[in-house]
C-alpha cells in the first residue's frame, strides 16, 4: 500500500501541481516583458516539482536548497533590462519557484499523514 500511496504522491505532487501555480502566476503575466520559449516555464515546473518529490522521498531536504540556488545562478542571467523589468522579472520568478515548493510541502504533509496511518 505505501508504494501506492508514492506513486500517487509523485503523480500529485508533480503534475498536479500545474493548475494551482499557473492559477496563481496569473495575475502576474506581463507581455511586455522578455519571453522564452511558450511552454518552458511549465517544463520547468515539473522538473522542479520532480526533484523536490525526489529529495523529499529520499530524505534529502538540504538538497531542495541546492536545486533553488542552482535555479537562482542560472536566472540571476536572464534578469536584464530596466530596473523595473528587472524588478518584475525577479518577482515572477521567485513567485513560481515559492508557489510550486508550497504546493509540493502541502502535498508533502497529507502525505506524511497518509503513511502514518499505514
Amino acid at each position: 500500500m505505501t508504494n501506492l500511496i508514492k506513486i500517487s504522491f509523485f503523480i500529485v505532487a508533480v503534475f498536479g501541481g500545474y493548475f494551482p501555480v499557473k492559477y496563481g502566476m496569473k495575475h502576474f503575466v506581463d507581455t511586455k516583458l522578455p519571453q522564452g520559449y511558450p511552454s518552458a516555464g511549465s517544463v520547468i515546473g515539473f522538473l522542479e516539482r520532480s526533484l523536490f518529490c525526489i529529495c523529499l522521498v529520499m530524505d534529502h531536504v538540504g538538497l531542495i536548497g541546492f536545486i533553488l540556488m542552482i535555479k537562482a545562478i542560472y536566472r540571476f542571467g536572464d534578469i536584464q533590462g530596466t530596473n523595473e523589468e528587472k524588478m518584475k522579472l525577479s518577482e515572477y520568478f521567485i513567485i513560481g519557484t515559492f508557489l510550486s515548493l508550497t504546493w509540493m510541502l502541502i502535498i508533502w504533509m497529507i502525505f506524511l499523514q497518509l503513511t502514518s496511518k499505514y
